[in-house]
């Protein structure tokens, strides 16, 4: 990408503004492109992205707006399950570009859709595009519309299984369903949990027994066992279970079903349970039981009072009697007699108290238990006599009746349908033979008032008889419990039941019918189910891959070991686990034949999730084996890439155009250089659509030349205009156009074989230029010299002369001067005379020596130098110097200790740098030089280092001058360095300088 956008910028940044390049490209692309960015929680993580623009193309595959407002998973939230939403979010996250193919049903768009994002300053670009526009294949279109019957299979399957969960979860009995042999709690509705004293997540999926330990030993286990074993339902009225609530155990009394549930084949999976609980109901008619068992008692007692008490009257009659037969005879016994009446008449008072007592025990106990009979939950009433009149009736019974019974009327009076249905039938049997009668969700037609229609309910019911002190049945004791709503959301239940039954029988034939549907496909189909993958089913396209081996009914790793070695039963599990599907493409499968022959295979294929009830059950695959589209493009490829290596790799510019138009079909980078272009800029176009400044300058008539005659055209340092940096640029070619024929031998292209050669045209037409430049600045360099040697030569004997006549006639003057006149005022100018001709005579002798070192120069003779020898010379030379100054001098020639070179120059050249070194010393310091030699290929190097006083800039440019003085302060000609340069100038060397002003120098002297 860096390649492409850096000359393109450079190159068409004029022609091409990025901000309406930009613009027009969302507009005119033919592919989705979004702008999302992202929405991050408060840790920073990515949660969601903001949708800020869709171009026209993605506004038509998405049906959306340019800027539609809201954020992307308020649209897409189906892209959570599919991975596309985690697809941007790690694409954003990890900066670089990224792809995904992947098969989206869902939030209204169903395509295949190719997505490419990469992360743009803080946001996000997506590029996508479908496959609506393209037609699909026959096997496609049927495997399309099978999963759309699949999923409005399952859709609804879904929906019934909604419904009857929440039928069950609302259901006013206790519901749940134990799987296997180990009673494993799949469902259990509130209630049920509530009967247990449990909450769901403490029950669901546990063994009931495991849940429930209370229950074992009660002979739970043995009934469900029963049930398993003879797939008969069980029906308990009012059986005891000591269940654990509030951490204690108590004993509750339930009616209940055991309903076994059967597979397809009829094999029982499970049972269903469905209870209420009917303690109170229980307990209140054993509470009823019991104070009519008390009433007896009492009855019984008050009978055996009333007998003594009359006994007690006859012994009282006959002692009277006997008294007044022998009143006299028994006078003295009388006092003894009225003690023993006293004494029984104390007796029989209180037996009488003590009975009434008794009474009014009694009439409190009855009380109290029809208040308790008023207020249980079930419906209770007393009957007496053979025509059952109403002694007694609560509230439920009233409300069950339709408010009709009367105390004192007989049944047959207000309930006279319930003598139609039997009942009265059995109320006589429990009358007459005093035995109870019971029954379960039996049906009555009940009226709810006297003249309503008759509506039918269900109840559980017990007849128990009343029996008087003798035993005797004097009345009927009835409780009814009202199963009607019990009854129906167990019919509903069950209806639910076997429409689901109905439903899943659908959902086998429509995948009979896919099957049928995958017979006759060239696909290859593969539905695997549970944890290892247990093959369910595979179509013959797919069997044919393995012949003579069993697949169906195994393990996927037992059936196809190589689906473990190569990586599929990973990825099986990753989509059993995550749900999220796998799209394979062009995936290589090494098989293997019935002779156990190895060959490779290639297959584009899908894993996806199957889903039953929402969960996920299994993995099916489809795939295409596309072996030959893909040994055919990976030998096209190859041919391709090695051709491409070719001529990516070759030194010059290749390129190959077809047709009459010329159609770049390859462009290597050299070519697309000397163009002036990118090769994705042209290959596949017309050369003067991408090249129109080529039109008119001679290169098409060529072209048409070679198609035509079929002979090649060569050619050398052609001219040619070529748009380079936004404008036409002369370049030279060097080229050949050769004609490539077709198998029939037919000009179908022409091949281009360029090299530039601009720069070597150039560069000869600039080495031409200079040497007329150099010839011509010899020829003034030449005039110059011989001019220089003139001046210098006149200069330095024609006026050594006449300045010698003026020192002599300035020495003839004093001497006539000291003899006439008083020199107090004369002598000084005469002194200054003197001076300038002494500094006139020295800059001639200054001349002399630069005309002496040209001509030195001129007869050069160069000899090897023992430099250590020749600077210590120059060290005794200058240690007057040495001694005045304090200074020192450092020398280090052992890297170089021999030089080839005139000795005088070099003695000279020398003794310059050392001089000045020492006579431009640092005036609050002691000087400090320091010498020494090296090689710098292919120079010797003499480096002269002092810390001095140093020079600025300006100095530094002016030092070599002729007769440049910068510094006043000491003695001198200007003409030492100015003599150092134009020696090593002269040799083919040059000397630098390197100074920091207060610090020092550094001069370096290289020598050829």
């Amino acid at each position: 990408m860096a390649e492409f956008a850096a000359p393109f910028f450079d190159d068409l940044r004029a022609a091409y503004p990025p901000d309406e390049l930009l613009r027009a490209m969302l507009e005119v692309s033919l592919t989705g492109m979004a702008l999302y960015s992202p929405i991050r929680d408060a840790d920073g993580v990515i949660v969601d992205f903001t949708i800020d623009l869709l171009n026209p193309a993605a506004q038509r595959i998405l049906r959306q707006p340019a800027r539609p407002g809201g954020t992307y998973l308020q649209y897409y939230p189906h892209t959570l399950e599919t991975g596309v939403f985690a697809f941007h979010r790690d694409t954003f996250e990890a900066g670089g570009p990224a792809r995904l193919d992947v098969n989206y049903q869902g939030d209204s768009l169903d395509n295949y859709f190719r997505l490419s994002a990469c992360r743009v300053g803080q946001g996000l670009l997506v590029s996508f595009t479908d496959t609506a526009d393209e037609s699909r294949s026959a096997v496609e279109v049927a495997l399309r519309k099978s999963q759309v019957s699949e999923r409005a299979a399952r859709a609804e399957a879904e929906s019934q299984r909604q419904q009857l969960y929440s039928l069950l979860q609302q259901a006013p009995v206790a519901f749940a369903y134990l799987e296997g042999p180990e009673y494993i709690i799949t469902l259990a509705n509130p209630l049920v949990c509530r009967l247990w004293d449990r909450h769901p997540e403490e029950v669901i999926g546990l063994p009931l027994l495991v849940a429930l330990p209370e229950i074992q030993g009660q002979g739970f286990d043995q009934l469900l066992a029963e049930v398993l074993r003879t797939a008969q339902p069980f029906y308990g009225t009012e059986v005891p279970a000591v269940l654990k609530r509030q951490g204690q155990l108590e004993t509750a009394y339930l009616n209940f079903t055991y309903q076994p549930q059967r597979s397809e084949d009829g094999t029982v999976t499970g049972i269903v349970v469905v209870a209420i609980e009917v303690t109170e109901q229980v307990r209140a008619r054993q509470l009823v039981e019991e104070q009519a068992r008390q009433t007896n008692q009492l009855n019984e007692e008050l009978a055996a009072a009333n007998e003594e008490l009359q006994a007690a009257n006859e012994e009282i009659r006959a002692s009277t009697n006997e008294l007044l037969v022998a009143q006299r005879a028994l006078q003295h016994l009388n006092e003894a007699l009225e003690a023993r009446v006293a004494k029984r008449t104390r007796a029989l008072v209180e037996a009488l108290e003590e009975t009434q007592r008794q009474r009014e025990q009694v009439a409190v106990q009855e009380n109290r238990l029809q208040q308790i009979l008023r207020q249980v939950p079930a419906a209770v009433a007393t009957l007496a006599g053979p025509q059952h009149h109403y002694t007694f009736f609560n509230t439920s019974f009233l409300t069950l009746t339709g408010h009709r019974p009367r105390l004192g009327a007989a049944l047959a009076e207000v309930v006279p349908e319930l003598l139609e249905q039997s009942i009265g039938g059995l109320l006589d049997q429990v009358y007459a033979s005093g035995k109870s009668v019971s029954d379960t969700e039996h049906p009555l037609w009940l009226k709810n008032a006297a003249e309503a229609e008759p509506e039918q309910r269900y109840v559980d019911f017990s007849f128990q008889p009343l029996l008087d002190a003798q035993q005797q049945t004097i009345g009927v004791l009835i409780f009814i419990v009202d199963t009607t709503d019990k009854v129906h959301n167990r019919q509903q239940a069950l209806a639910a039941q076997a429409e689901a039954m109905a439903a899943a029988e659908r959902l086998a034939a429509q995948r009979q019918a896919f099957y049928h549907v995958f017979e006759q496909t060239s696909a290859l189909v593969f539905i695997a189910r549970g944890l290892q993958h247990f093959i369910e089913y595979v179509n013959p396209a797919y069997q044919e891959l393995f012949p003579n081996r069993v697949l169906m009914g195994r393990a996927t790793a037992e059936a196809i070991p190589a689906a473990v070695t190569g990586g599929f039963i990973t990825l099986l599990d990753q989509v059993y686990q995550t749900g999220s599907p796998y799209f394979g493409n062009e995936v290589p499968v090494v098989i293997y034949d019935a002779e156990g022959r190895s060959y490779t295979r290639y297959l584009n294929f899908t894993y996806q999730a199957d889903r039953e009830n929402g969960e996920i059950v299994g993995v099916s695959s489809f795939a295409f084996d596309v072996s030959e589209q893909v040994v055919a493009r990976r030998q096209q490829l190859e041919q391709q890439a090695q051709l491409a290596d070719l001529f990516a790799q070759a030194p010059v510019a290749i390129a190959i155009m077809r047709g009459a138009h010329y159609v770049i079909e390859v462009a290597n980078p050299l070519m697309a250089q000397i163009w002036g272009r990118t090769p994705a800029q042209v290959v596949g176009r017309e050369l003067l659509e991408v090249l129109p400044e080529v039109r008119d300058q001679g290169f098409m008539e060529l072209l048409d030349q070679v198609m035509a005659t079929g002979e090649a055209f060569v050619a050398q340092e052609v001219s040619a205009l070529l748009e380079r940096e936004g404008g036409l640029k002369q370049v030279y070619l060097n080229f050949v156009y050769q004609p490539l024929r077709d198998a029939q031998g037919l000009i179908t292209s022409v091949a281009v074989v360029a090299t530039e050669v601009s720069e070597q045209v150039a560069a000869r037409q600039q080495v031409s230029l200079a040497n007329q430049r150099l010839t011509a600045a010899n020829e003034q360099l030449i005039r110059t010299n011989a001019d220089l040697d003139n001046f210098i030569y006149i200069a330095s004997h024609d006026l050594r002369e006449p300045i010698g006549n003026i020192e002599g006639l300035v020495t003839a003057l004093r001497e006539e001067l000291d003899q006439v006149a008083d020199l107090t005022n004369i002598a000084p100018l005469l002194t200054m005379m003197q001076r300038a001709i002494e500094r006139f005579q020295r800059t001639i002798g200054d001349l002399t020596e630069v005309t002496k070192l040209q001509k030195a120069y001129e007869q050069p003779g160069a000899a090897a130098i023992d430099l250590a020898a020749l600077v210590e010379a120059v060290r005794l030379d200058l240690q007057p110097q040495l001694a005045a100054t304090a200074g020192k001098l450092s020398v280090d020639v052992a890297a170089c200790p021999r030089l080839a070179f005139s000795e005088k120059n070099l003695r000279s050249v020398i003794y310059n740098l050392l001089s000045n070194a020492f006579k431009y010393r640092h005036p609050h310091r002691r000087p400090l030089v320091r010498l020494r030699s090296y090689s710098v290929a292919p120079y010797s190097v003499i480096e002269v280092q002092d810390n001095g006083l140093g020079l600025d800039e300006n100095q530094q440019r002016q030092l070599f001058g002729l007769f440049q003085r910068l510094h006043s302060h000491v003695d001198g000609t200007g003409i030492g360095l100015y003599m150092v340069k134009k020696i090593l100038d002269n040799a083919g060397g040059r000397i630098e300088v390197a100074s920091q002003l207060g610090v020092g120098s550094t001069f370096r002297l290289y020598f050829p």
